[in-house]
């Protein structure tokens, strides 16, 4: 048999074409209606709940045209005045926290309008793959060597991943997104000329609805991470800086506030602008300390805190900001200027895997606005600055200090609890109450966004004294004080690192979603057991074990290496690779016996739990990635074992494939436990997941010898 024949092409294709079009799918909807972006894993759990229930009913009949048309009614609800208010309806509760979302009293009625659209987004997703599941289970179940199938399907998937990532890290747009799926399409649908004109008519109509401008933004980037829109600040005659917004939320500007241009222009500012600028987030952490030679900024941004660190005259400036696209709008349009002519060094990295590289001391490390709009990952609810503002990350910040440095958090904490936290969480790591209060927007223009800022000290008695001599500086900090009394907050770690969540529950915007959408499962459940056929339990256990245990994964190596874009392509990478393998042993030694496996399986979870993950922070970056990817993943390979011996052998491919998305779907909802015990008790779930698998096992009917 040849490797590369009619029917294993298709397979690549159409394995390449559902990974891409799900990582679009998720970037694109989260992107533009934020309430996705936030439960972060809802669009992934609706491609594989598409996917598995098409696997499941592959023996009906299909068009490929579905997926056609409901690309194009997406495009349309993504861009529909309606479905971006979901975030309003749904995100106002107080035990959870969305950006630029009011708090408001909630009744029935709009909680139930969110869900509603919620679900109706949900479920046009899910009806997207589910005719790309009914392909895949077809082909793979006329395939006669199964598991040369499936490694090709999985193959397929890593191909499918880093080209979604190149297209993002090259800053293409969802057009060009668009158009590589429908042309991935191409290969399925019938060469004919009612075929040609119906495809032709639904890609140009998708092309317009989607080209149809959202803002009035002069300047839109996709990066890697999120969408930004750019728009032009006039006062009068007089531009005076741009306003950047992420995924439709006012972020950050970019102001002129050199002294020069001040100085020409104070009636833009009013008469206060001098101590605004003095006292403002980006110039005042240079007020503590005297002879401040190194200073790292992290989140630093279009560069905004490095104009202020520039404009006090600091000579050697470390600069990290996690998004390139960030870094290149401050590089073309800041109008100071501060990544012009070295004067800064730039990284473009995250500001956990730069603490672990550095090997310099600061006089000063600064905290800018690392609050985070959007996540880097959707395969998990971590949002890319919740490892920043917990007791490890800060120790790591304070082991970078001189001995008699300072560290400063500017943080827009919208929630009294939240400021509560970061103060408490500063304390546990420096052992004394950080000095704390509040930047207040001063003249006709607020650039000040830090709403609360914190300072402390290796040497705090240093620190008080520096304030109790500057007078003006004393004044200021009493002047603008805020009470923190009375309320005990759960502190963040690398376990629990939710810091927008009040308390150790599931918030309620997740409950209302996730109890929609199990009454939603059990619904469709009923019609499943009603068509005569039973999900095989064997393999939904498997699935749910899988995501559940690719979750924590993905969350780890965001300790280790920073939340970015190429850590979540290299891992997901990892996992596949390590499947691939899995099917080559299973193949090569002919296994039949899988009773080792599942112990070697439920051992390597265990070590995983017991074993602390920082045992693996070795310099090397590129030693300690692979000893990572291995570590973590082991036990999906012999997972990888366990299920394409059992696929193998089973009879209904088609059922047991879409049990064992279904499972993945069930494994996605119940992520959420973390929010209560913290990440790595989903380690526990997904040996109990694992254990129920294997009494599944025991009881399907199994059908020796094929391979």
């Amino acid at each position: 048999m040849r490797l590369f024949n009619g029917l294993n092409f298709r397979i690549l294709i159409l394995s390449v074409w559902m990974l891409f079009l799900e990582l679009f799918l998720i970037r694109w909807i989260s992107a533009e209606i934020p309430i996705f972006a936030y439960v972060s894993n809802l669009v992934l759990l609706a491609c594989f709940i598409g996917i598995g229930a098409g696997c499941y009913f592959s023996n009906k009949k299909s068009s490929i045209w579905l997926s056609f048309l409901m690309l194009t009614v997406i495009a349309l609800a993504v861009k529909s005045i309606p479905f971006k208010i979901i975030t309003d309806l749904l995100g106002g509760f107080g035990d959870s926290l969305i950006w630029h979302n009011a708090l408001a009293p909630r009744n029935f009625i709009p909680v139930l309008q969110g869900i509603s659209l919620t679900l109706l987004m949900f479920g046009m997703v899910a009806l997207t793959f589910f005719p790309l599941g009914q392909l895949l289970a077809k082909m793979l179940a006329s395939h006669n060597k199964i598991i040369i199938a499936y490694s090709i399907n999985i193959a397929g998937s890593v191909i499918g991943i880093w080209l979604f990532s190149l297209l993002s890290f090259i800053y293409t747009t969802p057009l060009i997104w668009l158009a590589l799926s429908m042309l991935c399409g191409l290969f399925f649908i019938e060469k004919k000329p009612a075929g040609i004109l119906l495809f032709l008519l639904l890609i140009v109509s998708s092309f317009v609805i989607i080209s149809i401008p959202a803002n009035s933004a002069s300047l839109t980037l996709w990066t890697p991470y999120q969408k930004l829109d750019v728009y032009n600040i006039r006062h009068g005659n007089v531009d005076i800086g741009y306003r950047v917004d992420v995924n439709n939320a006012n972020y950050m500007e970019l102001l002129n506030i050199s002294p020069d241009f001040i100085n020409s222009n104070l009636g833009l500012f009013g008469s206060n602008i001098s101590d605004a600028v003095r006292f403002g987030q980006y110039d005042i952490p240079y007020m503590f300390k005297e002879k401040i030679e190194d200073v790292l900024i992290v989140g630093a941004g279009a560069g905004n805190d490095a104009a202020g660190a520039l404009r006090n005259g600091i000579k050697n400036i470390d600069a990290v900001e996690i998004d390139p696209g960030i870094y290149r709008l401050g590089s073309m349009l800041h109008p100071e200027h501060p990544y012009e002519g070295g004067r800064v060094n730039m990284y473009i990295d995250d500001a956990r895997s730069f603490f672990k590289k550095a090997k310099k001391k600061y006089d000063i490390v600064s905290f800018g606005l690392l609050d985070s709009h959007a996540l880097s990952s959707s395969y998990n609810n971590i949002r890319p600055d919740h490892y920043i503002y917990t007791i490890e990350s800060f120790k790591e910040a304070k082991d970078l200090l001189k001995d008699d440095g300072i560290m400063t958090v500017a943080f827009a904490a919208t929630r009294h609890w939240i400021a509560i936290r970061l103060r408490d969480v500063i304390k546990e790591v420096f052992g004394e109450d950080p000095v704390y209060f509040v930047i207040r927007p001063y003249g006709n223009v607020a650039f000040n966004r830090g709403w609360v800022m914190y300072v402390i000290a290796n040497d705090m008695s240093a620190l008080k004294e520096k304030i109790k001599t500057h007078s003006e500086l004393s004044d200021y900090i009493k002047n603008n004080s805020i009470d923190f009394v009375g309320e005990k907050v759960k502190l963040t770690t690398d376990d629990w690192p939710y810091l927008y969540v009040k308390e150790p529950v599931i918030p309620i915007m997740h409950l209302c979603i996730i109890a929609s959408l199990l009454i939603l499962l059990a619904i469709s459940g009923m019609g499943l057991f009603s068509s005569g056929e039973h999900l095989n339990l064997h393999f939904l256990f498997l699935g749910a074990g899988f995501l559940l245990l690719e979750f924590q994964n993905i969350s780890k190596a965001s300790l280790l290496f920073g939340s970015t874009w190429l850590v979540n392509a290299y891992m997901i990478s990892a996992i596949l690779v390590l499947i691939l393998l899995a099917n080559f042993v299973t193949h090569y030694f002919k296994i039949k016996n899988i009773k080792p496996f599942y112990y070697l399986l439920w051992i390597s979870i265990l070590i995983i739990y017991l074993i602390p993950l920082s045992n693996l922070n070795i310099y090397n970056y590129y030693v300690k990635g692979t000893l990572v990817a291995i570590f973590l993943n082991i036990p999906i390979f012999f997972a990888g074992v366990i299920f394409i011996t059992s696929f193998r052998d089973c009879q209904r491919k088609d059922i047991a494939l879409g049990s064992n998305l279904l499972g993945a779907g069930i494994g996605g909802l119940l992520e959420s436990v973390s929010f209560i015990y913290g990440i790595r008790s989903l380690l526990l779930l997904v040996l109990c997941f694992y254990a129920f698998s294997y009494i599944f096992r025991a009881r399907i009917s199994v059908k020796a010898g094929r391979g």
